[in-house]
Formats: structure tokens, C-alpha cells, sequence
């Protein structure tokens, strides 16, 4: 009496082992969306964190270059431009990055083929593009020396941000190229009459909705892009005039606004194409 159980093995059931297992599949599928979520913001983070080297190395090469940025047009003062005709991401290769990786974001879909890795071997552009783009406003308005045509306000003024097209059909002239504009980011979706279906608008939300932006006064911030995304670029914006667009001022230029983040494509007069 009492004794029988004494030899008896300890153990589960196989009912008791599938309900386990069935819990923990439940734990898992309620943290996995959570960690995903984690990880797409710790992607964003580091993203900025590369904008911010990048802006560095910027610096540096504003210092060596009296006052300019890379890859300008800089004919209007009678500076010749760089004489290799190095995009600013393959000029900034050359001494100035310590690690080439920082141009190209991991939530960046066509980082693969950036091939940012390549060594120079005296080419002044080894890689094709960056996940990142540079205010082209900045090379065809002729500001690139922004010491002698600052803008007004440069923690408003947008340098860089993350560049699409992030579509896997937006490739280069080139098999494995990815059309990235030299890693010019326009100020428009790109889209024209002749290059419908061809060419896709750099705008992304690569980063949950959002894209990161740098400005010329350094500041970094996360901007939403999903509804712009969606909407038709148009040459005036009332909020965007307000803060002194000079796109919505005088040119009738379509683009895209981000004065909602009270951030702009330059704060101070431009004229285009002198």
C-alpha cells in the first residue's frame, strides 16, 4: 500500500508535450513581430549613426578643399572641378572614410550590388551608388561651397538622406547597376513623359515608414515618407513657402516637401541652372 508508484518513471504524456509545445509556439509568435520591430529600429539607429560619419568626413574634406563639397560644380568661381570627375561618395573614399560601409544602409534592399567594398585600384568610383544621396540642388545651383553660399538656416537645410529607388526592378543602364542618379538625390519622383514605367522615384521608407535625413547643420532626423509616398509632387506647397522654399517661391518646379519636418532643399535664394 502506497508502494506501487515507487518504480514508476516521471515523464510527459504526449498530451501534456503537444499543449507545451503549443505554448510555445503562442510565446513565440507574439515575440516575433515585437523583435522584428527591434531590430528594424535598431537598423534605423545605425543608419543615422552613418549619415553622422559620413557628415564627418565631409567636414574633413570641406577643410581640405577650401570650403567646397565633392563632386560640385564649381566653374562659377573659376575653380576647376575635380579633375577625375569622382561622384562624392567614391571622392570621400579617398582618405576621408575610414569604413566604406557606412555607405550603405542594411535596410537598404539594393545594398547588394552598391558594392561599396570594392577597392579603389585607382578608380575614383569603385561602386556604383550609396544608400545614401546628396541634395542636388546643392551641384546644380552651383552651392557647393556652402562656407561662401550658406544657407539661412542650415539646421533646416537638407544634405543627405536615404536613397531609393529600393524597387527590384530599378536598375542602372548596366546589368547589376542600381539606378541611383550618382547618388544625387532630386527634388522631384523622376518621372517623365518619356521614362514612365523606366525609372522609379528615390523616395523610400525603407526604415518602418520613414527615411533618416541629415542636414547641413549636422541634425539628424527621422522623417515619414508613407503618405508622400502616395501623393503627386507639385511645384507649391503653402507650409513649404512659408519656411522659404525656393522651389515653391519662384520656380514652379515639382517637388517634394518636407516642411512638415520643417526641413528644406534650401533656405536662402537659388537660382538653378546658371
Amino acid at each position: 500500500m502506497g508502494h506501487a508508484t515507487l518504480g514508476q518513471r516521471a515523464g510527459f504524456t504526449l498530451v501534456e508535450l503537444l499543449a507545451a509545445i503549443g505554448v510555445i509556439s503562442i510565446v513565440l509568435m507574439l515575440l516575433i513581430p515585437s523583435l522584428r520591430k527591434s531590430m528594424r529600429h535598431a537598423a534605423a539607429t545605425m543608419c543615422l549613426q552613418h549619415l553622422r560619419e559620413i557628415d564627418q568626413a565631409l567636414q574633413t574634406y570641406r577643410i581640405d578643399s577650401r570650403g567646397w563639397l565633392p563632386d560640385v560644380q564649381e566653374v562659377r568661381y573659376g575653380e576647376p572641378r575635380d579633375a577625375d570627375g569622382a561622384a562624392w561618395y567614391g571622392r570621400l573614399r579617398q582618405g576621408y572614410l575610414e569604413d566604406p560601409g557606412v555607405l550603405e544602409c542594411d535596410s537598404d534592399a539594393a545594398r547588394i550590388a552598391l558594392d561599396v567594398h570594392t577597392p579603389l585600384s585607382g578608380h575614383p568610383n569603385p561602386a556604383n551608388a550609396s544608400s545614401y544621396g546628396m541634395n542636388e540642388i546643392i551641384r546644380l545651383a552651383r552651392l557647393g561651397n556652402v562656407e561662401r553660399n550658406g544657407p539661412q538656416r542650415p539646421l533646416e537645410t537638407i544634405l543627405l538622406a536615404d536613397l531609393g529607388p529600393d524597387h527590384p526592378d530599378a536598375v542602372g543602364r548596366q546589368e547589376g547597376e542600381v539606378f541611383r542618379n550618382g547618388s544625387w538625390m532630386p527634388w522631384d519622383d523622376q518621372f517623365h513623359p518619356a521614362t514612365a514605367g523606366l525609372v522609379h522615384s528615390w523616395l523610400t521608407g525603407r526604415h518602418m515608414g520613414r527615411i533618416n535625413v541629415l542636414t547641413l547643420g549636422g541634425a539628424a532626423w527621422s522623417v515619414r515618407t508613407t503618405d508622400m509616398m502616395l501623393e503627386h509632387v507639385q511645384p507649391y506647397y503653402r507650409g513649404c513657402a512659408a519656411g522659404g522654399c525656393p522651389l515653391c517661391a519662384a520656380s514652379g518646379l515639382p517637388h517634394y516637401s518636407f516642411a512638415s519636418s520643417r526641413l528644406f532643399w534650401w533656405t536662402g535664394p537659388v537660382r538653378l541652372g546658371e
